[in-house]
């Protein structure tokens, strides 16, 4: 048995005319290893190239071609597809071959079609070269691996030769990061409001998403703790609101929403995932109560693409409110041009009144009071004065006083200072009212009578 076979291979070998003509086809990539691996991409990629290295090898005679065909595209382990149209292209590297021609020598959109890449020189010589594939971005998918396969066939022409196939795994990994942007008007990380400043009397904040997740996505508001100053006064939640606007494609509130401090979704995308962009704006609401000085706090968000996996961070910004000072003194009377006016006074007639409403604005948290000074007597045109005995004032108390009334009882309005009102300890805003009182006198000549007093707010 030894000597028959040694016979068959000595046949062979003094016989030459019966050895297998060569037709064959390598790929592989120029960097290595078994895949053409993109590694790791971003949703917004402008481009990441690599290179396949072809190699064929032929001495039949006749002219080939080399065809490409895509037959698995790239997709994650839930079905979610990259799409090869406007994301895929393909240029063979000019000078890679020494015979023959190629089809794809500017760069070509890949296809699932039957793709000529080459076509060698009529008499079919051996030939090598290399192709670069790119993968370009936006891409409208989650985050995650996915994986493709392209397939190669040589094929002769005219001729009966069998056609020889390779195929290349394709690999890539889509990250989430830099395809949402999110800027402020003047570039910085810092939302600012201010309640005396027009200029400031608003925030926006624009989000641009650039590419989809091709399925429904939220982001999400997080604020972990209150705004605070730095005497450690907090700052009521409903001081500061916000609201979406210009949103295209998805939803938000778009009516004046209070801050919280729990996770809030402030968009969701349509259910297809489409990019959009869109602004979120901040103002300033009810800052009754509100200490003044500068209140500040963080402001993350969050992107939560409902593909099962922990929400992602994607910035944080700084949140800080300006409370002016506020110290003022308003008076609600009866009459115009701040004067105390008894009109139609006359003699034997019942006593008249006049009242006043005094609203202390304040937040500097710090105590005052309210001082009435009396510059003038009661006095007509005329220059009659009536004695201060018919001329009396008291303080009362609204719905709301907090602080401290000095003229319980009705008391002569004298030329000077007079205290009418202290704070309560917090220094709050607060409101009163005063109560004059005219009682005629025999002696009291009719018309009309005026007295000058002013009111002044100070801190004790």
């Amino acid at each position: 048995m030894r000597k028959i076979y040694a016979f068959i291979i000595l046949f062979f070998l003094i016989f030459p005319g019966f050895a297998r003509a060569e037709f064959s086809l390598s790929v592989r990539p120029y960097e290595g290893g078994y895949d053409l691996n993109f590694g790791k991409v971003g949703r917004a990629a402008l481009g990441v190239n690599q290179e396949l290295s072809v190699n064929i090898r032929s001495d039949i005679g006749k002219q080939y071609r080399l065809i490409q065909n895509f037959f698995e595209p790239l997709t994650n382990s839930q079905g979610d597809t990259i799409p090869l149209q406007g994301t895929c292209f393909l240029y063979a590297l000019r000078g890679s071959a020494k015979f023959g021609t190629f089809s794809v020598e500017q760069e070509t959109p890949a296809s699932f079609a039957r793709t000529i890449i080459y076509t060698s020189n009529a008499t079919g010589l051996s030939d090598s070269f290399t192709l670069v594939y790119s993968l370009r971005g936006p891409f409208a998918v989650p985050s995650g691996s996915y994986r493709g396969r392209v397939s190669f066939s040589l094929e002769a022409i005219d001729s009966n030769q069998p056609a020889q196939t390779a195929s290349m795994n394709i690999f890539c990994e889509v990250e989430s990061a830099a395809y949402i942007e999110i800027k402020t008007p003047d570039g910085s990380k810092s939302m600012r409001l201010n309640s005396k400043s027009p200029e400031f009397g608003s925030s926006p904040v624009a989000f641009n998403i650039s590419s989809g997740l091709g399925r429904q996505y939220r982001i999400i508001q997080s604020i972990r703790e209150p705004l605070r100053s730095n005497d450690g006064f907090e700052l009521a939640q409903n001081a500061v609101v916000f609201q979406m606007e210009e949103i295209k494609k998805g939803s938000g509130p778009t009516q004046p929403t209070a801050i919280t401090l729990k996770p809030e979704t402030i968009y969701q995308s349509d259910t297809s995932g489409r990019p959009d962009n869109f602004i979120e704006n901040f103002r300033l609401s009810d800052l009754s109560g509100c200490k003044a000085g500068t209140y500040k706090t963080g402001v993350t968000y969050f992107l939560e693409d409902g593909a099962g996996q922990a929400a992602k961070r994607l910035d944080t910004y700084l949140l800080e409110i300006e409370i002016a000072k506020e110290f003022d003194l308003e008076l609600k009377t009866e009459s115009e041009g701040g004067v105390i006016l008894f009109k139609g006074l006359g003699p034997n007639q019942p006593p008249r009144t006049f009242e006043i409403e005094v609203r202390v604005k304040t937040n500097i948290n710090k105590r005052y009071q309210v001082t009435q000074n009396v510059a003038s007597d009661l006095i007509n045109k005329e220059g009659k004065i009536i004695p201060s005995k018919y001329f009396t004032i008291k303080t009362a108390a609204l719905e709301n006083t907090k602080g401290v009334l000095k003229c319980l009882q009705s008391v002569e309005v004298k030329r000077g200072d007079t205290v009418l009102f202290v704070s309560d300890k917090s220094g709050s805003a607060d409101s009163f009212k005063t109560i004059y009182e005219l009682s005629a006198s025999e002696g009291v000549l009719a018309g009309d009578y005026s007295a000058s007093v002013v009111y002044s707010l100070s801190e004790l």
